[in-house]
């Protein structure tokens, strides 16, 4: 939550403090204890002291706070990249933790700090980093500066200062013949690259053999008439549909291995379409962000999606991510056991159950939601692949799928883990145990959960889709 007129936002830890302290509040006009009023008010006095004297540490770091960029050189070839050093200088009285450094740069331009910033910074000390610059295209680019990211020693709150810098880089075109490395290529796929998809045990008849296609299906009879090798065709047993949900808010804009998290959803989507032509399968594709649902594709036979993905790519790679706040996941509904034995228990006891009610309203509200509801209207035998970070609105995907998982067989894929990204030793593990929970609740609730590297991301899920005897092997 953020604080009006400042740059100041709570943590999860304050949040908590103001909705426990909001609660014994209201506990306190039901029950006519005054305690607790007081043990609430005094917390939320607390918080608001604690938020004055970090905004206020906040303002004498931004003048007291130096940063120092060193670029040996300004110009490179693209495919190439340019190192440079970032030094932060503390020259207050005061601790500052760090808790991240972004630089602002034009788009097209990617700066990776190594090691990241996650530190304090003691006073009259400097802290050095490293910084390596990469672009996927030509022309000059601008660094504006950088954002530094602080929190108190209690991690109650979180702040931002802006430091200006005016630095240019120019990229040239390569004078070296290389394919571009882009998330298509990054997960098995490109134009040379053909999925095709299992078939059934109906003999069709034969067709030119395409990369991707098994060796034992290979027709040697035809392919000596012909000249050409050719492959025998087989009817699916079974069709089904395949509605995929693509998660395309604020945080699947940000940097993963080549491109953005949606770049790399959009490609392992296109890489399985390609692998439902010929199986006769219909697919589904739903684009939804925190909020609401961007676009849909009623389901059709794949050849048509295919074309239709890749039209709808470039728009969704240009389209500003949704400036709306996700919803937050709410408490865990308080414990009611004993209630009616305290003076005015019952009053206490239905403002609690009703809290929790109304708590759960917001989940029809998320895109997350609204996309696997409206998805599951349009057929009876289907499979549902869900690509996102797994970053927002975890609750909402789980009360989504607790409605839907005994129709259908569900399948989440992670796409850009944080902690596969992450530079520092330390910082990969706590975003590996955060993702570990994560995981595990959704694999408490029976469903298969994929957190893989790229080359067998696409690999897994077809295996999956054949395993689950809804698409027959040939």
């Amino acid at each position: 939550m953020r604080i009006p007129k400042t740059a100041i936002r709570t943590a999860w830890r304050a949040d908590w403090l103001i909705e426990f302290s909001i609660a014994l509040i209201a506990l306190a006009f039901l029950a006519r204890e005054i305690i607790f009023a007081v043990v609430g008010a005094g917390i939320l006095l607390v918080l608001a002291s604690l938020g004055i004297l970090f905004h206020r540490r906040l303002e004498i770091l931004r003048r007291e706070l130096g940063i120092v960029e060193r670029l040996p050189k300004a110009r490179t070839f693209l495919g190439d990249s340019i190192e440079g050093e970032l030094t932060i200088r503390n020259g207050s009285r005061l601790a500052a933790r760090i808790l991240a450094v972004r630089p602002v740069v034009e788009e097209g331009l990617s700066v990776k700090l190594s090691p990241s910033f996650d530190q304090v910074l003691r006073p009259d000390t400097a802290s050095s980093s490293k910084f390596e610059i990469t672009s996927l295209k030509s022309g000059r680019f601008r660094i504006s500066g950088f954002t530094l990211a602080f929190t108190d020693s209690r991690g109650l709150f979180t702040g931002e200062v802006n430091y200006e810098q005016a630095d240019w880089v120019e990229v040239y075109p390569s004078v070296r013949t290389k394919v571009p490395i882009t998330p298509l290529r990054l997960y098995g796929g490109g134009p040379e690259t053909f999925r095709k998809g299992p078939g059934g045990m109906d003999y069709a008849g034969v067709r030119q053999y395409v990369p991707g296609d098994e060796y034992h299906r290979v027709e040697w009879k035809a392919t000596a008439r012909l000249r050409t090798l050719m492959v025998k065709e087989f009817h699916p047993e079974t069709q089904t549909t395949l509605q995929i949900l693509i998660d395309a808010g604020k945080t699947m804009r940000q940097q993963s291995y080549v491109g953005t998290r949606l770049d790399e959803a959009l490609a392992v989507a296109q890489l399985l379409i390609e692998s439902a032509i010929g199986s006769g399968n219909r697919v589904g594709i739903w684009v939804y962000n925190e909020t609401e649902i961007i676009r849909t594709i009623e389901p059709a036979i794949a050849e048509e999606q295919l074309v239709s993905l890749r039209g709808l790519a470039p728009a969704l790679r240009t389209r500003a991510p949704s400036t709306e706040n996700a919803t937050r996941v709410p408490p865990p509904r308080a414990s009611t056991r004993g209630m009616p034995e305290f003076p005015h228990g019952g009053r206490v006891t239905m403002f609690l159950r009703s809290l929790s009610a109304k708590l759960r309203l917001g989940y029809p509200k998320t895109g997350v939601y609204k996309a696997l509801g409206e998805a599951a209207k349009t057929g009876l035998e289907e499979f549902f692949i869900i690509f996102t970070d797994l970053q927002v609105n975890n609750a909402a995907l789980l009360e989504a799928i607790s409605i839907q998982r005994q129709r259908f067989r569900i399948i989440v894929a992670q796409i850009g883990a944080a902690w596969r990204l992450s530079l520092g030793l330390e910082g990969a593990y706590r975003e590996y145990q955060k993702n570990s929970q994560i995981i595990q609740r959704l694999q408490h609730f029976g469903l298969t959960t994929f957190d893989l590297r790229s080359e067998r991301l696409v690999e897994n899920i077809t295996r999956e889709i054949v395993r689950s005897g809804l698409v027959a092997s040939a």
